[in-house]
């Protein structure tokens, strides 16, 4: 049987994201629900950082997130793939 190699394009991706340390309880709610409504899947969340995952194919494009984080008073500092 042959393999499909577009079933395989898409592979689970974690990004470590720096935060700011000040963070409040909802701000960190408000953070949760536009990273979700990105398609972000959310492992962990607290002052200073988030961790999160992508199924996307391609790298996701951090500049309307940058923007909308910034939007909400959370800017993101730093992005970096997580292991």
């Amino acid at each position: 049987m042959p393999i499909d190699s577009a079933a395989n394009s898409n592979q689970l991706v974690r990004y470590h994201l720096q935060l700011p340390e000040s963070l409040e309880e909802q701000q960190l709610i408000a953070i949760r629900d536009l990273l979700t409504e990105h398609h972000f899947l959310v492992d962990r969340l607290g002052p200073g950082e988030a961790v999160v995952a992508s199924t996307q194919g391609a790298d996701p494009d951090w500049v309307p997130i940058k923007k909308a984080m910034k939007a909400i008073g959370s800017p993101i500092q730093a992005v970096t793939t997580a292991e």
